[in-house]
């Protein structure tokens, strides 16, 4: 038995079609190890792509921490003009028992409030406030001009959380987010905050750490222009930018939403995406996304870059739909040259073959090819075409011949037939004559002469259903004259079926088989013989039964063996059982005439009768009585 391999190589070394041998030839050949190599080299590309990418996401974020930087400078500087000011230095760098009576210069005063207005005229930095110990100062608040209160006392942002954060802590500046700040400030001042310490003068020696402050400078900016340097670093649908402080507080955000999506403590920074400023792969609740975290300068904050993995992938997918319909471009004109160069060979020896095949079903059809060619193929459907006429020709000479055989056949066992009644019909008139019953011979002989003008009015081999119905009632009338009226015939077959055709001495024979070998073998020799017909679809059905003697089984069988195995081609030569020739023949007829399908059934009980079963086609008078 041959193995897969050796079944796949005969199968395409034979049994394959040739245009799709010459096909996969070339695909094998030449597409197949360029596809490879075109995969290959895809691979390498497409992970190229992919670094690249990520590469300049990586470069996007560090531009994007430069600016944030750049602003948060901005704001340092800011703080610290105001910090490191004549006025500041002056008054808040002072021993605290100083502090109830401190002079302040107007000059100086003056002039700190010009740097304030200065400083907020900006859009990055919306307010700036001097919170003062009002426990160990004076109200300073009387210095403050209309619509700038530029001095307040610090028990007024004592609830604050910024506040609470220096009272536990000795730092000196504080970069606060919304959340540090209380809601008047917020609403009022500023989202965001750059607050710096003010301690009294160092000589102080220490003490509690809520007192240790003379007063904090406040620098509110705004949120907003960090959210939008942020939103310059997401380009990109469901992408993240936002910043994170060290106690895990969202800071600024390009989109607050997502930021809340892909947020995670700073202590997982390290363990989750590695190192600092390079991309990961990372998994979220339900969805993966490339991130990293980029330390801004001077700050506790961090900004975080959340890009979501199809992103990163998009680039590849683009790369790879191009690089794929640029593939399939030139196989798609690979494909198209093959099939031509295929097709120039395989289609006409394929047309060839092809019609060569429906001989197989019916008889061979010529080539419809407007242009054979010229070459070897060409001549072969040229020659193709030429056998095909002549084998055209012998057939319709051969078909011909067969028609003629048929009707010869079918004359002879008609022929069979006839005489056979004859004969019995003239015996009848014979013991009619010997008995001396002359009328009765007189009205045998005119029912005998119409009997045979309607058998002899056509030279052709059908009658009308009509007509054959009159030759079978002829036929009782004339066994009654002869038997004494001892069958009844009844014939239910309805006017419909008159104008259908039947082949001539089709019941007769056996209703002459239920007479003699039905009735007139019972004891009483008398019965009945009931003829019926209907319309089957497109056959017509008789039933001719009677009320007689039966057949016995094992007669009944060989009857059946006789109407089964009817041979066509001797049939006039082949002996039938003895007494039932007239009923073969018919049979035989039938089946000569219209096929295996059709022709006699029986079906019969001892001592109760017989039934027989005729089957034709239905086919009208209007059509040719010599159809067959």
């Amino acid at each position: 038995m041959k193995n897969p391999i050796q079944q796949l190589i005969h199968r395409y070394t034979y049994d394959m079609r040739l245009k799709t041998k010459l096909v996969i030839s070339h695909i094998v050949l030449i597409l197949l190890p360029t596809a490879v190599l075109s995969g290959f080299f895809f691979l390498r590309i497409y992970d190229i792509v992919m670094k690249d990418s990520i590469r300049s996401e990586q470069v996007l974020s560090a531009q994007t921490v430069n600016s944030l930087e750049n602003l948060i400078s901005h704001v340092s500087a800011s703080s610290d003009t105001i910090t490191n000011s004549l006025f500041v230095q002056d008054v808040f760098r002072i021993p605290i028992e100083d502090a109830k009576d401190k002079t302040i210069s107007t000059s100086r005063m003056n002039s700190l409030f010009h740097l304030a207005r200065s400083m907020t005229d900006t859009s990055l930095i919306t307010d700036v406030k001097i919170y003062y110990d009002d426990q160990a100062y004076g109200d300073l608040q009387q210095y403050n001009q209309i619509n700038n209160a530029l001095f307040l006392p610090m028990s007024t942002i004592s609830s604050s959380y910024w506040y609470g954060i220096y009272s536990t802590s000795h730092s000196t500046s504080l970069l606060c987010p919304e959340l540090y700040l209380s809601p008047t400030e917020a609403e009022k001042n500023g989202r965001l905050a750059y607050i710096t310490r003010i301690p009294y003068s160092d000589s102080e020696p220490a003490i509690d750490s809520s007192r240790s402050a003379s007063a904090y400078i406040a620098v509110y900016f705004s949120r907003t222009s960090f959210d939008n340097v942020l939103s310059k670093d997401a380009t990109v649908m469901d992408e993240a930018a936002f910043i994170i402080n060290s106690r895990d507080v969202i800071v600024s955000a390009s989109d607050m939403a997502l930021a809340g999506m892909y947020y995670m403590p700073h202590s997982e920074f390290n363990s989750r995406m590695g190192m600092e400023k390079e991309f990961s792969l990372v998994s979220f609740m339900d969805s993966s996304a490339y991130a990293a975290y980029f330390p801004i300068k001077d700050t506790d904050w961090i900004m975080v870059s959340v890009i979501p993995a199809l992103h990163i992938t998009d680039a590849g997918r683009d790369m790879m739909t191009h690089f794929a319909l640029i593939y399939l471009f030139f196989t798609a004109i690979a494909m198209y040259i093959s099939f031509q160069l295929s097709g120039s060979i395989a289609d006409r020896i394929i047309t060839v073959a092809l019609q060569m095949e429906k001989v197989r079903t019916g008889r061979p059809q010529p080539l419809d090819i407007g242009d054979t060619g010229c070459d070897e193929i060409g001549v072969l459907a040229d020659t193709y075409n030429y056998m095909t006429e002549e084998i055209g020709l012998l057939m319709d000479s051969q078909k011909d011949a067969a028609d003629n055989l048929r009707r010869a056949e079918f004359r002879a066992l008609q022929a069979q037939i006839n005489p056979h009644f004859l004969y019995n019909t003239l015996d009848m008139i014979n013991w009619l004559s010997q008995t001396g019953r002359n009328q009765e011979v007189t009205r045998a002989i005119q029912a005998l002469s119409r009997f045979y003008k309607l058998t002899l009015s056509r030279n052709g081999l059908m009658n009308s259903i009509e007509t054959e119905l009159q030759h079978v009632s002829l036929y009782i009338s004339l066994q009654n004259m002869r038997y004494d009226n001892c069958v009844t015939f009844v014939m239910d077959v309805p006017d419909e079926l008159y104008d259908y055709t039947i082949p001539k001495l089709t019941f007769q024979p056996i209703v002459e088989n239920a007479f003699l070998h039905g009735i007139m073998t019972t004891e009483q020799k008398k019965g009945s013989i009931l003829l019926t017909g209907w319309k089957s679809g497109d056959d017509i059905e008789f039933i001719i039964s009677d009320d007689g003697a039966g057949i016995p089984p094992e007669k009944l069988d060989t009857l059946m063996h006789d109407m089964g195995h009817a041979d066509m081609d001797a049939g006039v030569k082949q002996q039938a059982s003895p007494g039932h020739i007239g009923i073969y023949n018919t049979n035989l007829r039938l089946k000569s005439l219209y096929g295996e399908m059709y022709g006699l059934s029986f079906t019969s009980t001892l001592g109760r009768g017989t039934e027989v079963t005729v089957r034709i086609p239905a086919r009208h008078i209007t059509d040719s009585l010599e159809q067959v």
